[in-house]
């Protein structure tokens, strides 16, 4: 293939990296075979994939006849696609079905799926997307150093932060006479001020709140020492590491127990739901809520465009510094290849011509097909902005939505919800039209990450890579990672409330035994072994 001309009437900030609009025609003839491809059940979004508007458009841009059928993956239901798999009645393609790594690996392998290396080297868009983001190649191979899947990306920069920010309300800040903490030392003084000095003026204020799903571990421990959160695996030069059963885990489960102890961390920090959460945000008259550890104001309330909307009254709190002057910040520097690397297009060996369904899933990396794919129809639903628009980083716009919230609002049948295969550069996303004077919380979200957070990212050799297991090893990790992940989580809460007591060797020790028993050194070497071995 060669690169189609420019698209008139685009425009992009300087030194921008991401997909671009270029003009393509057609590549399929009337002979071309009509495609079997497997898909997610979407109603509310997609509805009909043989009907919605952008798999027409689709078709019309690259002259293909795609048949999609559709599965329920509801929960991470693979039955329907298990099943097919086991029978040998395969489509020609699976696309957006969440397979694993380990599982891409293990049928590319059997030859279940199609080895697309020299198809991939031949795609314009793709190149394209692996040169601007070099890991993308290397992170898409499977543990044989064959491609078997065409990848995906979307980078999110403020979703590298997202299990580590917390927010305060400003307002309860002035009330109190302090500023924002940047010491655990200070947060711990600023909760005793929120408990005792009514920031609200009505009596009510709550110091602190999490939940459930708002696990606070990656907070407050790596002011202690590098935690990474879930399964608490990190590189040591190299070495896979387990941190939390280590000296530094511990006196932050000691840090943890004192903010217990000030009646600032309760039992709803560990238990309380996400409509528990968004209730107390969105307590009618006053806000209830001093801080919050939350992935983003939407986890505990109501994100309301309104410039005197409440949420705007929650500013980042920083990476927190420890009594050791420890200070990290757990970055994901590989979010943009686990958000759908391994789960977009996969070729099977039912598929007379692969090279034609490679070039189909190439055209949807062109940004006019990524703009459609995501937001609906061109005009009515989004459009590109004019020369002199200013986009979310404040420079040049490249385009402007009509329909508000996230992907999931686009307009019912007319595009695919985030489904196809997509490369959404962070220069695509901060690309967005917006207003300076009442920006999206999206512009918000993403200047707060930047400037809280990403100073006191780690280093990237310090983060393990994602990484492919043998079919044994893979079942073996489940199994280990079940119990183990239990134990942390009910340890971490045991702990911090003085369910267990953290200053007992004893109760310290019972604690690291029970690891060792789950399997967790076994873990290490699995993860070790993977590493090690791993494609370049």
């Amino acid at each position: 293939m060669t690169p189609g001309a420019a698209t008139e009437g685009v425009f992009y900030p300087e030194n921008y990296v991401g997909p671009r609009a270029t003009v393509k025609q057609p590549f399929a003839g009337a002979d071309a075979p009509t495609f079997k491809v497997v898909v997610p059940n979407d109603v509310t979004t997609v509805g009909d994939w043989n009907k919605n508007k952008f798999s027409a458009w689709l078709k019309a841009r690259t002259g293909l006849n795609v048949e999609y059928l559709t599965v329920s993956i509801d929960g991470g239901d693979m039955t329907k696609v298990n099943a097919m798999i086991g029978s040998g009645d395969l489509p020609d393609a699976f696309l957006n079905i969440p397979f694993t790594a380990d599982q891409v690996s293990l049928y590319g392998s059997q030859g279940v799926f199609v080895a697309l290396d020299d198809y991939l080297a031949r795609t314009i868009e793709l190149k394209q997307a692996m040169s601007d983001y070099p890991d993308l190649a290397t992170l898409s191979k499977s543990a044989d150093g064959h491609t078997y899947v065409f990848p995906a990306l979307n980078d999110c920069r403020q979703c590298r932060a997202i299990g580590g920010r917390a927010w305060v309300n400003r307002t309860f800040l002035d009330a109190v006479g302090l500023k924002s903490p940047s010491t655990t030392a200070e947060f711990r003084t600023l909760l005793q001020a929120f408990k005792t000095k009514n920031p609200n003026g009505k009596g009510d204020a709550i110091p602190f709140v999490a939940g459930a799903n708002s696990a606070i571990d990656v907070f407050f421990m790596n002011a202690f020492l590098y935690n990474p959160g879930k399964p608490w695996l990190r590189l040591d030069n190299g070495k896979v590491d387990f941190v939390a059963a280590k000296d530094e885990w511990r006196e932050g489960l000691r840090y943890l127990r004192s903010l217990n102890s000030d009646g600032t961390l309760t039992q709803d920090t560990f238990t309380m739901t996400d409509q528990a959460l968004q209730k107390l945000g969105d307590n009618p008259g006053h806000a209830l809520i001093g801080v919050a550890r939350s992935h983003f104001w939407g986890s505990f309330m109501t994100v309301d465009p309104k410039p005197d909307a409440r949420w705007r009254d929650y500013v980042p709190i920083s990476a927190l510094a420890g009594p050791a002057n420890v200070r990290n910040f757990a970055w994901n520097h590989y979010q943009p290849y686990s958000a759908g690397v391994l789960s977009q297009l996969v070729i099977t060996k039912n598929c007379s011509k692969p090279e034609l369904l490679v070039m189909w899933a190439d055209y949807q990396l062109e940004l006019e097909a990524i703009m459609r794919s995501a937001w609906g129809d061109k005009g009515r639903d989004w459009t590109w902005s004019p020369k002199g628009a200013k986009d979310l980083a404040g420079t040049q716009a490249t385009w402007k939505q009509f329909v508000g919230g996230s992907e999931a609002s686009v307009r019912a049948g007319t595009g695919w919800n985030q489904h196809g295969v997509l490369y959404r550069s962070s220069g695509f996303r901060l690309g967005e039209e917006a207003d300076p004077k009442n920006p999206p919380f999206a512009a918000v979200l993403d200047e707060a990450t930047v400037k809280a957070y990403q100073p006191y990212a780690v280093k990237k050799d310090w983060q393990l890579p994602p990484l492919v297991f043998e079919q044994s090893a893979a079942a073996r990790n489940a199994d280990i990672l079940a119990s183990m992940t239990n134990e942390v989580q009910k340890a971490l809460a045991e702990f911090s409330l003085g369910k267990r007591n953290i200053d007992s060797d004893s109760d310290w020790a019972s604690y690291t035994e029970a690891l060792k028993k789950m399997g967790v050194d076994e873990l290490v070497g699995n993860y070790q072994k993977a590493y090690d071995s791993r494609p370049r």
